[in-house]
């Protein structure tokens, strides 16, 4: 990983430290999707490093991966799609997800056919999950409006899935924590 002029001051620090600890980094981009793993702007997960990862943290019982693409997308579509609700009930759906994985069809002769839950994040081995950095990661807002966007100084992901976001503020603005409050609502 290099440090290279893309990053503010205030991030380099940041990002240097998150690789100390081994996450991985990828430099974002307000044009060019593709930079950051996505064919758009709307998309904040990162579905191919999420498929490889399925694959690998949900091993069958003989220690292969058994997951098909059709398993694989209704596991990616519940992070996706949600139900109906306020935004509590929401976050809660997606919590326990995450925290427990999702069910879904199983195989015939295994477990008698009965669905399988897979995990989204291996919790127990976090070894085998993959952390990944990116700055400058631009999501357009709903809407269909591309004039429209927001561009956090650096999304975490584990797994191809958004978990934390960061706004860098200088120590020499005036209220850098009501700042980052307003970028973070934005």
């Amino acid at each position: 990983m290099s440090l290279g002029a893309e990053y503010s001051e205030v991030e380099q620090p940041l990002v240097a430290q998150l690789s100390s600890l081994t996450w991985q980094h990828l430099e974002g981009d307000k044009y060019d999707p593709s930079l950051s793993g996505r064919d758009s702007f709307r998309q904040v997960l990162l579905e191919d490093r999420l498929r490889a990862k399925l694959l690998e943290v949900n091993l069958g019982p003989d220690g292969r991966p058994w997951l098909d693409d059709s398993r694989l997308s209704e596991a990616i579509s519940s992070l996706t799609r949600t139900q109906p609700g306020n935004l509590i009930e929401i976050n809660e759906r997606m919590t326990e997800r995450l925290l427990e994985g999702v069910s879904v069809a199983g195989l015939p002769g295994w477990d008698q056919g009965r669905s399988q839950r897979i995990k989204l994040i291996d919790w127990d081995h976090p070894e085998r999950n993959e952390f990944l950095a990116i700055n400058q990661f631009r999501v357009d807002e709903p809407g269909g409006q591309a004039k429209k966007f927001v561009v956090p100084d650096v999304v975490l992901f584990v797994n191809g899935i958004p978990f934390v976001v960061i706004e860098c503020k200088s120590p020499y603005i005036t209220d850098p924590t009501a700042e980052g409050i307003d970028q973070l609502r934005r």
